[in-house]
């Protein structure tokens, strides 16, 4: 990536930092998607429960590898009976999620399915990989453009077996209700569309 967009994508990224410590969530800056994957499994407790949201990203072969050295649930070879482990995966203990957009005032936009919304409120801990090209100046832009997208939501849907016909569609106002339970993964390499 060329220097002087790194340092603009990291300016933009330290700017809302500051805006987000505030909000008492924890953040990680890394520079590309491989380096915020690792971030994400030295996360992990192995002795912990963890479930995956919806993810274009972090749903490949290699990082679904990782994940199962922990108490994985894992709907992705579950065949017949996904929608059982993903009810199951609600009440796990660590969240993988990936945020859709986030706004210049710290709101953060899931879509998914009901494992991405549900998981906000059920996991002890969430993790949320976001990348700087997500930011927005604010909500009704994000919600804009995730209706103007539906076309690809209801495709990564399809892609991942889904068996909803809507869009699950949750905002994070903060993280001070959770008390740090909320870590984000800003990836300077963008992610998503």
């Amino acid at each position: 990536m060329d220097k002087n967009i790194l340092w603009y994508k990291n300016k933009r990224v330290e700017e809302l930092s500051r805006i987000l410590l505030n909000k008492e969530y924890l953040i990680y800056c890394v520079e590309s998607l491989e380096e915020g994957k690792e971030r994400i499994i030295s996360l992990l407790n192995k002795d912990k429960t963890v479930a995956l949201g919806d993810t274009w990203e972090l749903n490949t072969e290699e990082f679904i590898e990782r994940l199962k050295e922990c108490k994985f649930f894992n709907y992705m070879e579950a065949g017949e009976k996904k929608e059982e482990i993903k009810r199951d995966s609600l009440t796990a203990e660590i969240a993988i999620l990936e945020g859709e957009f986030i706004t210049e005032d710290g709101q953060i936009v899931m879509v998914g399915d009901y494992n991405t919304s549900s998981a906000l409120f059920g996991a002890e801990n969430i993790i949320i990989l976001l990348s700087e090209n997500k930011i927005v100046k604010n909500l009704d832009i994000a919600l804009d453009r995730v209706e103007k997208l539906k076309k690809y939501y209801k495709l990564k849907n399809e892609k991942l077996g889904n068996l909803n016909d809507g869009l699950s569609i949750g905002v994070i106002e903060n993280g001070r209700k959770f008390n740090k339970r909320i870590t984000l993964i800003f990836t300077l390499e963008d992610t998503g569309l």
